[in-house]
């Protein structure tokens, strides 16, 4: 049973990894889209001759390009948190279900109760303690875009650089495939990273801290699970404080999450036999008194089968918390 566990974990994170892969790719390529308009645009004007009016004109369009941009960022990275933290949930619902069938239809409504929380402490904040909206985190972004895209046109001009070479600097900073260029280039001091840098970074934080959230929800009621096992890379890559954590046992309720852009695993600690606990399991669906069990689908105000009858198992509401 543990194997089976282990190899239902491993494809959530192999599907986990893709999704993160697969949005860092959209990412840049709805962020090389507005580069490219923006070079078809500054191609219609002879470089010799172009305005500082026509830059600031071509600013206003970009500020529209990044508005419509996030929108349709907001709709994707809600998209991969959704499949995240479902994916996570249902890999426990599969394990669960193993150990103990006539309670599946009961450990589905469990985690479908779980992905309502979860995906409402991530996307409105909660999960920070600050209550800022995934949304409001992008629009925060698109409004560092655009001052960093008008300062890049005023500092131009006040030094003294011709139209051509502030566009030049625009085009530098809007575009993901001048990497080696930009990383050369000094074109603000504030504008430390790429201009797609900041979605990236927020939606790839969203996706881990979801699946985090997830774990920490699911072993919060568990009477199982009492630990959570953090478990980091060893590589040079990995900070200080994930080294400092790696195979560090926390009590379930007090969990940390991983820092931007993290990659740590979360690992709910199970140290009963799983054969004990099937046997646990299927002796309170057959009527046996279990004050832990009771609590556990009490917190999430589900149903549990426990009645048999004629060979089949009847479906009885117990508790609900008021």
């Amino acid at each position: 049973m543990y194997l089976e566990w282990v190899i239902q974990l491993n494809n959530f994170f192999k599907q986990k990894n893709k999704t993160e892969k697969e949005m860092t790719r959209e990412i840049k390529k709805a962020y090389k889209r507005v580069a490219n308009n923006l070079i078809k645009r500054l191609a219609l004007v002879n470089p010799d001759t172009m305005t500082y009016d026509y830059l600031r004109q071509t600013a206003k369009y970009l500020e529209k390009e990044y508005k419509k941009l996030n929108k349709r960022l907001n709709k994707d990275i809600e998209k991969a948190i959704v499949n995240t933290v479902e994916g996570y949930t249902q890999s426990q619902v599969e394990f669960y279900s193993d150990l103990c069938k006539p309670l599946s239809s009961s450990f589905e409504d469990m985690f479908i109760k779980v992905n309502k929380q979860v995906l409402d402490n991530v996307i409105t904040g909660k999960m920070y303690g600050d209550n800022i909206k995934l949304s409001d985190r992008l629009w925060s972004n698109h409004n560092k875009t655009v001052k960093t895209i008008n300062d890049i046109l005023t500092d131009g001009f006040i030094s003294g650089k011709n139209s051509k070479d502030i566009a030049k600097d625009l085009e530098v900073y809007c575009n993901p495939d001048y990497l080696k260029e930009y990383e050369k280039f000094t074109i603000h001091p504030k504008s430390k990273n790429k201009v797609e840098f900041n979605s990236y970074r927020l939606a790839n934080t969203y996706i881990n801290h979801a699946y985090q959230e997830a774990t920490r929800q699911s072993a919060k009621h568990n009477p199982y699970v009492e630990k959570v096992e953090w478990l980091s890379g060893t590589d040079d890559n990995v900070c200080d404080l994930c080294k400092e954590r790696n195979g560090k046992k926390f009590d379930k309720n007090k969990v940390p999450l991983d820092h931007i852009l993290g990659r740590c695993t979360l690992l709910p600690v199970i140290e009963d036999d799983l054969e004990d606990i099937a046997r646990e399991l299927k002796g309170w669906v057959n009527g046996d008194k279990n004050e832990k069990l009771d609590k556990w689908f009490e917190a999430w105000e589900v149903k549990r089968w426990y009645q048999k009858i004629g060979g089949l198992y009847e479906r009885t509401t117990i508790f609900r918390l008021v």
